[in-house]
């Protein structure tokens, strides 16, 4: 029976591993508490168009087709979903590029000026088929940033979280999106409660 001679190699490499320190980076709870508020602002700011959708037609389309101006207005939210994906790709791709940080705030600035363009933008009886466009586009733009803030931003999360909170830190993303949606539809439903009134 032969020994082996054992592998010094290997030893060499674990030794050097455990003595080295390993340095890990600990996101501090204020910002992660902003990655959760940028979060929930982005998905509040995009689904709370579905529920003042009815409003939406009636400023936003001609007034000769109201009966088709819900119908329109959600047409509209709808639109913002086909950019979705490509905001995911390109703001991911930026993402990879300069940092999840810059990712996340570029998608924040796109998502702040298309909803300040959706509430200056005047209603159909005062600029007539401008309205309708703009508002088509400012979608076209929410959906964009929307797209682009949810990757970068739970890869910022993954990335910064300690090993042993990875899902926990995660899974703030998908909760504050869920709280964004539940208060949009309290501002809908409040909106409607004191218009009947």
């Amino acid at each position: 029976m032969r020994l082996r001679k054992p592998d010094i190699g290997a030893n060499v490499l674990e030794e050097s591993m455990s003595a080295r320190p390993i340095e890990q980076r600990y996101l501090p709870l204020r910002k992660v508490v902003a990655v959760g508020v940028g979060n929930a602002l982005e998905f509040y700011d995009f689904i709370t168009f579905s529920f003042f959708a009815i409003q939406i037609g009636h400023c936003f389309f001609p007034e000769s087709r109201t009966s088709h101006g819900l119908l329109y207005s959600l047409a509209t939210f709808g639109v913002g979903f086909l950019t979705r994906p490509l905001g995911g790709v390109v703001i991911g791709m930026y993402g990879d590029r300069v940092g999840r940080k810059p990712a996340m705030l570029l998608s924040f600035a796109l998502m702040g000026a298309s909803i300040l363009g959706l509430a200056f933008t005047p209603s159909y009886a005062q600029i007539g088929i401008a309205a309708p466009i703009l508002l088509v586009i400012f979608r076209l733009v929410q959906g964009f940033a929307l797209g682009g803030e949810v990757g970068p931003s739970t890869a910022f999360l993954i990335e910064a979280a300690p090993p042993n909170r990875r899902g926990l830190y995660v899974s703030l993303q998908y909760m504050t999106q869920d709280v964004a949606v539940v208060a949009a539809g309290v501002a809908g439903c409040s909106h409607s409660l004191l218009n009947y009134k």
